[in-house]
């Protein structure tokens, strides 16, 4: 099996990278980084992040610009002392890993973009692993066909959406979910290949709820290319709840619920 990686340099596309590479680097044919934010200019990107802002609140865009801001600068820091996580490679950053790995990276500001995608087509992936949050157009489906794999944060079909780790803990679930699936045009619809739920501590930040889930996507992608457990099941749709961009309410639910939203232990304690 021959796969291209379409991931990102935010905290959870970088520890779910990495897990893949750390196993299975001699089954990825090429490393796809995009922009976490589609545009091709700074004023282009500062005006989606306005809209994404409007759609959700303040309070969750700061969390996520600081949540990959600071890992990136921890990542930076580990290179620069020189650490012994940095020279075994559990602190090393996408670019560093395809070099290591000898994996070409293609940078993409736009995953939608036909001219892109048919270059993606061209390598001949088996399949394409998604670890992105851009919103892939019709457009990605029609030339991809059924080559993209997702890893969902949720026990689907519960939670088809964004940010499920603030659910999670918003509601008090007890567990969160892992789904791998086959992607289609739909709000995360397409078929499973296969889930786990794993157990909420009571003392985890939504810092940690979020590092835990994106290590368990690229242990499950790793399941995944390894060919365990592959098989394909059509989602019960009428037993499908949504999430949606976290408002100031859901945030403040969270804190209300007891949760941190992060600690500055949790970046020294997950890299």
């Amino acid at each position: 099996m021959k796969v291209v990686i379409f991931t990102q340099n935010t905290m959870a596309s970088i520890v779910a990278t990495r897990r893949i590479l750390q196993k299975n680097s001699n089954k990825v044919k090429a490393i796809v980084l995009a922009s976490q934010i589609k545009g091709d200019s700074f004023k282009a990107q500062a005006k989606i992040a306005y809209k994404l802002i409007q759609k959700s609140s303040l309070s969750f865009f700061t969390y996520k610009v600081i949540e990959s801001k600071l890992y990136n600068i921890l990542l930076a820091a580990h290179k620069f002392v020189g650490s012994k996580k940095y020279k075994n490679g559990r602190a090393l950053t996408i670019e560093e890993l395809a070099i290591k790995h000898n994996i070409p990276i293609i940078y993409c500001t736009n995953l939608s973009d036909e001219e892109f995608l048919h270059k993606i087509n061209d390598i001949q992936p088996d399949y394409v692993l998604c670890l992105v949050a851009q919103i892939l157009r019709k457009k990605v489906f029609t030339i991809l066909g059924d080559k993209l794999i997702n890893a969902h944060g949720s026990y689907l079909p519960e939670y088809r959406g964004a940010a499920q780790y603030i659910f999670y803990l918003a509601n008090k679930d007890s567990q969160y979910g892992v789904t791998i699936h086959y992607m289609e045009p739909g709000l995360d619809t397409g078929d499973i290949i296969f889930q786990r739920r794993f157990n909420i501590p009571e003392r985890w930040s939504v810092y940690d709820l979020h590092y835990a889930m994106s290590a368990s996507f690229g242990d499950l992608l790793n399941e995944f290319l390894e060919g365990n457990n592959s098989k394909r099941t059509q989602q019960d749709h009428s037993k499908a709840t949504e999430t949606r961009m976290p408002t100031k309410e859901d945030m403040l639910s969270v804190r209300m619920n007891g949760k941190k939203l992060m600690r500055v232990k949790d970046f020294f304690t997950h890299i």
